[in-house]
Order: structure tokens, then sequence, then C-alpha cells
């Protein structure tokens, strides 16, 4: 284990860091359970010289708890569930998933 996959484990493990979530492939298939770490971002949308800025719903899920993310699947947590719009492995070692979602 890397110091990286201990912090990982700690992070995820904390109550208020992350939050028991499930997901659900696109087409079907068996739900997942896993850690899901959530924030509040913006979402910038341009078109021309005009611009826009929303709140986009963004969560963490590590790879290691779930190691396909598919776009159009769903996460669920707390009695929501949210569809991934956008799914990404933004650090180098691909720890963690980033999750855009609706």
């Amino acid at each position: 284990m890397t110091a990286f996959d201990a912090m990982m484990d700690v992070l995820f493990a904390d109550p208020n860091m992350a939050s028991d979530a499930v997901y659900t492939p696109p087409r079907g298939g068996s739900p997942v359970p896993c850690r899901a770490s959530f924030e509040h971002g913006d979402q910038n949308w341009r078109y021309q010289d005009a611009g826009v800025s929303t709140p986009a719903r963004i969560a963490e899920v590590r790879t290691l708890e779930v190691p396909l993310m598919e776009e159009e699947g769903t996460l669920a947590i707390g009695g929501r569930t949210y569809v991934i719009a956008n799914a990404t492995q933004p650090d180098a070692d691909r720890l963690l998933w980033r999750l855009e979602l609706q």
C-alpha cells in the first residue's frame, strides 16, 4: 500500500468527507456499493462573447471500488439518484473518478 492509498482510505472512511453510494452501469448490471465525496463546482458555458456559470454537482469515487465508470450510469446516494454526465480520471495515478452529475 502506498502513502496515497492510505490517505484515500482515511479520507473516504471519514463520514464528514464521503458518503455511502451505489453506482449502477447504464445498461443495467449489478449495482456496485462505493463511497463518494461530493462537492459543488461551477460549470461554465460559453457562446461567442457571452458566458454563463451554473452550479454543478461533482462526485469523486475511488477506482479501487468502481474500476469501470461509464457515462449515463447512475450514482445513488441518500435516496437521490444522479445521472453521470461525464466521468474522468484527473489524477495521474488513476486513484479517483471525477464525475459530473445531472
